[in-house]
């Protein structure tokens, strides 16, 4: 059937409430007792449903196929994780590292959903962070890679503690973007869609010497230097700093087969869950690239938007639960 949101069946049932009740319908000389009957027995099936609509308990409109007995969380993840007691909202997991999950849990909240934050993942110095000064002093480079926002934190505090020497820097996704922009960068390239394959097929050149750097993590895939070398680049990747797994204690792990969508954003992440938690629930994914890994780990329910980014993630999320609603 038609979906309709909770403010709008709510709204619904109080107009149509408001109209069987009113004192036009009831003293209009055209309304027999027979049509008065019926208006009668109508409004008694309605009250009920109207005052449903604007309980507390409503929910959200999304039926769920988990229903377990649930105790209120510590504080510690927060009032909204209540979630079974609390009326039966679905539960969200969100999964990037401890902080950086706030804007997602914003656009998720304003649709009405609870989250639990779990981070998968955690970063360490990488085995080439040593290097990384003497090569950002070199003025050589064609351009400096930076694919993601915490290649970006490392990268920035090295780079102002040498001087700030000019350097052009390519980069990959609006968050990205905006981590650069703040410690004082404008990058001159960005894809037309946030992936390394992207920004390899598409960033100018080579010209002059071609030479690239390519500050990343430990664990990124070699799609970029790959890409570039393919195109004439001469590509130095350093490994500046490292993705593990995040350390869970016994409540989270306990929360983590609780969540109705998991939201993940990297193959770590994806790492990380399948080993502790399965592959049983929905998955979320902020891109293609977490949305292979999710398939190639045995996700069967996996959403993705065509365009990376917090507010097509979100949507994938509600669509994941969209899915939900529709199954018998």
């Amino acid at each position: 059937g038609v979906y309709r949101s909770p403010t709008q069946s709510r709204a619904l049932h109080f107009a149509v409430l408001r109209l069987l009740i009113s004192e036009k319908i009831w003293c209009d000389p055209a309304m027999t007792p027979s049509r008065r009957a019926a208006a009668a027995l109508l409004s008694a099936v309605l009250l009920p449903a109207a005052v449903f609509a604007f309980s507390p308990a409503a929910g959200t409109g999304l039926r769920l196929h988990r229903a377990p007995a649930c105790s209120p969380r510590g504080s510690r993840y927060g009032a909204a994780a209540t979630t079974c007691a609390a009326g039966g909202k679905p539960l969200v997991a969100m999964t990037r590292e401890l902080g950086k999950n706030g804007k997602l849990e914003r656009l998720l909240k304003e649709r009405g959903l609870d989250t639990v934050e779990i981070p998968c993942i955690t970063f360490e110095r990488g085995v080439d962070i040593e290097k990384l000064p003497s090569a950002i002093k070199d003025s050589e480079w064609e351009y400096i890679i930076i694919t993601s926002p915490e290649a970006a934190s490392v990268f920035l505090p090295v780079w102002d503690t040498v001087g700030r020497p000019g350097v052009r820097v390519a980069a990959v996704g609006a968050a990205t973007r905006t981590a650069l922009q703040a410690g004082g960068i404008e990058p001159v390239f960005m894809p037309s869609k946030a992936t390394g394959k992207n920004l390899a097929d598409e960033i100018p050149g080579p010209s002059a010497n071609g030479r690239v750097l390519y500050p990343a993590s430990a664990k990124a895939r070699s799609e970029v230097q790959g890409g570039l070398t393919m195109r004439g680049f001469s590509c130095t990747r350093l490994n500046t700093y490292d993705t593990v797994s995040a350390v869970w204690d016994a409540e989270q792990l306990r929360l983590a087969k609780l969540v109705d969508v998991v939201a993940l954003a990297s193959p770590s992440a994806v790492k990380t869950w399948t080993e502790r938690v399965g592959t049983s629930q929905r998955c979320a994914c902020i891109g293609s690239t977490s949305a292979k890994s999710c398939e190639e780990a045995g996700f069967e329910h996996v959403f993705f938007p065509s365009h990376p980014g917090v507010e097509g993630w979100a949507t994938s999320v509600f669509e994941a639960l969209q899915l939900e609603k529709t199954q018998p």
